[in-house]
């Protein structure tokens, strides 16, 4: 064997090897996004459980919803709520629509698509970096309202 025949077949190897990298990538990045959907649906339900006797979800923090074991424990990150890329949850109340909000922020471009389409008909509101989106929004305004970095806010009663 010669150099040239050598630096052919490495050429090649690394080439195969980039592929599978991206492939491996890209299913661990869907991965992620059906683990924090199925997160998401988890901490709605228990929440919504936890304040039923209540007749609004005055209290509700983060801190609060950890001491009471509604978050599920993949997204317990010390004393903070973490998303999967390591952005920031948060749990908030809107006291004037009686309800409570779930926010994700530091969601890649990609997973922000996916997310923010993820039963839309089971929460009050979607919401994009500051867009609320409804029914009538197509996804081509989905994808327009995802930019690099996202804030997803979900709103549930």
């Amino acid at each position: 064997m010669n150099m040239m025949e050598v630096l052919g077949g490495l050429l090649i190897s690394l080439i195969v090897i980039t592929v599978a990298a991206g492939y491996l990538n890209s299913g661990f990045s869907k991965s992620k996004v059906a683990s924090l959907e199925q997160d998401l649906v988890t901490m709605r339900m228990q929440v919504q459980q936890l304040f039923s006797a209540s007749s609004d979800y005055s209290g509700l923090d983060n801190e609060t919803a950890i001491k009471a074991g509604v978050v599920p424990k993949s997204l317990i990150k010390g004393n903070n709520l973490k998303t999967p890329w390591g952005g920031e949850i948060n749990l908030s109340t809107n006291d004037a629509n009686g309800s409570f909000t779930i926010e994700l922020s530091g969601i890649p471009q990609d997973e922000c698509t996916q997310l923010t389409r993820f039963q839309t008909d089971a929460w009050l509101s979607v919401g994009v970096n500051g867009n609320t989106l409804d029914s009538d929004n197509t996804i081509a305004d989905i994808v327009n309202s995802c930019t690099t970095t996202n804030t997803i806010a979900y709103e549930a009663r």
